[in-house]
């Protein structure tokens, strides 16, 4: 079977792995589901848009999600970077 590898920092899988515990399945199980509501979405515009800014955004800090204490706001004592709602008034 085919794999795929994600690169994630600590914050990040922490906050995955948490998440996969709430819901009470796997990590996998959490990633393939997240996989399938994207590929579900991808053509409407706000998902496309939710993609490409977190692939942009990538690396600079870590997503709002993630256990920030890392994060560059944090450590600047300045507010996390997405305060606004996202496309269709979710938060990002």
């Amino acid at each position: 079977m085919p794999v795929i590898k994600i690169h994630l920092e600590h914050e990040e899988l922490s906050a995955i792995k948490r998440r996969a515990s709430e819901l009470g399945i796997s990590v996998e199980d959490l990633a393939y589901g997240a996989i399938n509501c994207s590929m579900s979405h991808v053509k409407e515009s706000f998902c496309r848009t939710r993609i490409d800014q977190a692939v942009s955004e990538r690396g600079r800090d870590l997503p709002l999600w993630s256990d920030s204490a890392r994060s560059v706001a944090i450590y600047e004592s300045k507010p996390d970077i997405q305060q606004a709602p996202g496309p269709k008034g979710g938060p990002l």
